[in-house]
């Protein structure tokens, strides 16, 4: 017996001519060149991938090489009984595989056949058909962005709430407190399906040109940083600070635009006269028709010869916020009182004199006036630096703000201000790089008319010195008035000395002990005016207010947290570096019985109760008899001539006229900054006190007062020879 020959075999030479050129076709056999069925059935199908059909063609192409050498053994006689099994085998196996080719590329034509007509019934349907089935003209997964439209939005708006404005005010860099996490999580709660590498590709890249700074294809004005040792200054105060004014901005964004007016004010640099305002560097553009020319020193010209530029920031509120703070955005119109350093200064009148003007402005109408009648809208909130001019436990500061609240018929007033140190988180703070850009290689002239000085630098004409101060600033105010910041204009104007503040004898509305006891409440960061229920002392509300606070005044910021065994709990007054504050409305409601025991002394609590700084003041701060929190010792002894006269006022309680402090630290105008003892070895506090209130005999500036009140003096006298002589003596041995 011959041995089985392979399957496949070499191609027979064509010089034998018995040998016949192509098998015969046997009687219900196809034809056995399936390479001619498989090119005609891809012929007619499309250039898009088909792996499926490849597959099954793969296989076709080894199926037919192979029946090509059986068909040829077969016609030789050749054919082994094995190999004729096979031989039908392939034949079964190769139909089998046409077949499915076959529907293959058949329900390949009517799917295409099916797109086609769909995308020509999808192609004249109108546009609301399109968006509610979500068409797009791209392939590809689509973009975060397109699915979520407010996506970059939302992620400007968390990085923006709560920032800081540069250290240095020299440029527009806020300085947020979020991490990449503290971003990712707070856009999954506001309901974002996002992933923290969706978010850091939407953030700008530290190099654009780089690798991975390509794949940041659209990006919002976010970046992130390294961790620095730069940050602003802390205060232990910074927390409960904060969730005050988080407060007034949840109360802000519920009761809406069309009744609160929120502004945030700060005094800017002084600006020098006669020298370049500002040494930062700008982008110059170089001009071939004149030269610049600058002085070639850079010292102040005279004392005094400076602007005051006091910035008021208005903030648009947006509507159905609903006690979200971020829609209290931080945009607005400014306005920017200009006032000479020589001959007016920043007082709490000069303040309030600017927001009577800031009221009569066309620009502000739309932020501070609503109804047809174009009335003062009813709740002013009032965000301000720690400075001595604008301090609401400052005794001027709040005269002015009972001085607006009557005048302007407003429900209630708040003045609040943030920590020591930690003023770049006023609103008006991002306002100050804009208006410093400007005064780059800017010189105010401060000899126009003509110089008012001597060779000594000291004033010969008063009038000419006026005069060449006023037009100083009308060129700085011009300068400013041609400035957009965040699409909002800036109006800005120069004061006249002689009209510059409140003229208290005339203009301020003042109010005795009583009506103060009844509407302001004061505390060490926040002032409180709010109208009374008495119809006859103040008129009807103007806002809902009330119906969000029946109480009148807002409670202190108390820290809360959750405990398994019993429940939520409010924390002790220590360890304020773990407090957590909630929301306002959380704090409306709260009960008394989840405060801790140490508050049960308090018949009421007073609004510093977890202000860490004065948590040794807080007992002395409290009158007596009607348990009132004051935020001074001063407040607190002026409050007390009203029980004077009082049959139940105890008689060992002594009523003080006159205030006797340790030092006086510095003075101005009419009033004084003196140190005042809390108690024995206590700590001491800084206060200013008009001069009629203090008892300042023996006093000397800077020295303290001997308590005996003796006629001793403080630092010794001794005569010229005294004080030359010899310490030493000769001792006789």
């Amino acid at each position: 017996m011959t041995a089985p020959t392979p399957l496949t075999m070499e191609k027979p030479s064509q010089s034998r001519p018995a040998q016949p050129s192509a098998p015969k076709q046997r009687k219900g056999e196809a034809i056995h060149n399936s390479s001619i069925n498989s090119s005609n059935l891809s012929a007619s199908s499309t250039s898009s991938k088909t792996p499926a059909q490849d597959a099954i063609k793969a296989k076709l192409e080894v199926i037919h090489s192979d029946l090509v050498a059986l068909y040829k053994r077969r016609d030789a006689d050749m054919l082994t009984h094995d190999e004729e099994i096979v031989f039908q085998k392939k034949k079964e196996e190769r139909t089998e595989l046409q077949n499915k080719l076959r529907d293959l590329q058949n329900r390949q034509k009517n799917q295409k056949k099916l797109r086609d007509n769909r995308a020509v019934v999808l192609k004249s349907a109108s546009s609301e058909f399109k968006d509610k089935l979500k068409l797009r003209n791209q392939f590809g997964k689509p973009r975060v962005e397109t699915v979520q439209p407010y996506f970059l939005e939302a992620i400007v708006n968390i990085a923006m709430h709560g920032s800081a404005a540069q250290e240095k005010r020299r440029n527009e860099i806020y300085r947020s407190i979020l991490t990449l996490d503290d971003l990712t999580a707070q856009l999954i709660r506001d309901g974002f399906d996002v992933t923290r590498s969706s978010v850091y590709l939407r953030l700008k890249p530290k190099r654009s040109n780089s690798t991975e700074g390509k794949r940041h294809v659209k990006t919002v004005p976010v970046q992130l940083i390294r961790a620095q040792n730069d940050l602003h200054k802390s205060h232990p105060d910074q927390g409960f600070c904060k969730a005050t004014i988080n407060n007034l901005e949840q109360l802000a964004s519920l009761l809406g635009p069309s009744e609160v007016i929120f502004l945030s004010q700060d005094d800017k640099a002084r600006v020098a006269i006669g020298i370049v305002a500002a040494n930062k560097q700008a982008p110059i553009l170089m001009h071939l028709k004149y030269q610049v020319q600058l002085p070639d020193h850079d010292w102040v010209v005279a004392s005094g010869h400076k602007l005051i530029p006091s910035v008021y920031a208005g903030i648009v509120i947006g509507a159905n916020g609903l006690g979200k703070p971020e829609v209290v955005g931080y945009s607005g119109p400014t306005y920017i009182a200009i006032r000479s350093g020589k001959h007016c200064s920043s007082t709490a009148s000069a303040n309030g004199k600017d927001f009577e003007k800031l009221l009569c402005i066309p620009e502000f109408e739309a932020l501070t006036k609503c109804g047809t009648d174009k009335s003062v809208k009813p709740i002013l909130i009032l965000t301000v630096d720690g400075g001595p001019d604008e301090n609401p436990r400052y005794q001027k500061v709040i005269e002015t703000a009972i001085h607006h609240f009557k005048k302007q018929n407003f429900d209630a007033v708040f003045v609040a201000t943030n920590a020591p140190g930690r003023s770049s988180f006023n609103r008006v703070e991002r306002r100050m790089a804009p208006l410093s850009r400007e005064l780059a290689g800017l010189i105010l002239q401060h000899d126009h008319y003509g110089s008012h000085l001597d060779n000594s630098g000291k004033t010969t004409d008063a009038e000419l010195e006026k005069k060449n101060f006023e037009h100083a600033g009308s060129t700085l105010a011009e300068v400013w008035n041609s400035v957009i910041v965040d699409d909002h204009p800036i109006v800005a104007e120069y004061i006249d000395p002689l009209s510059s503040e409140l003229n208290d004898e005339l203009h301020l509305n003042v109010a005795d002990q009583n009506w103060f006891s009844e509407h302001v409440r004061t505390s060490q960061y926040f002032l409180q005016i709010v109208k009374c229920n008495n119809l006859i002392c103040c008129t009807a509300p103007r806002s809902s207010y009330f119906s969000i606070v029946p109480s009148r005044f807002l409670f202190g910021p108390v820290p809360l947290f959750q405990i398994l065994e019993s429940g939520l709990r409010a924390t002790e007054r220590s360890h304020f570096e773990k407090h957590s504050f909630p929301s306002l409305f959380l704090l409306l409601n709260l009960s008394r019985e989840l405060l801790p025991r140490s508050t049960r002394s308090f018949k009421s609590l007073p609004y510093d109760l977890y202000n860490p700084s004065v948590q040794s003041q807080l007992m002395e701060r409290i009158c007596k008899h009607c348990s009132l929190y004051f935020a001074s010792k001063v407040m607190l002894n002026t409050h007390m001539r009203i029980h004077k006269n009082e049959k139940n006022a105890p008689a060992q309680v002594e009523i003080q006229t006159r205030i006797r402090p340790i030092r006086v630290a510095a003075r101005r105008q009419r009033e004084m900054m003196v140190i005042i003892a809390n108690s024995e070895n206590g700590p001491e506090d800084a206060e200013w006190i008009e001069e009629d209130e203090l008892d300042l005999s023996g006093q000397i500036p800077g020295y303290p007062v001997e308590a005996n009140n003796t006629s001793v003096p403080l630092m010794p006298i001794c005569s010229i020879d005294d004080h030359y002589a010899s310490p030493w003596e000769n001792v006789s041995v």
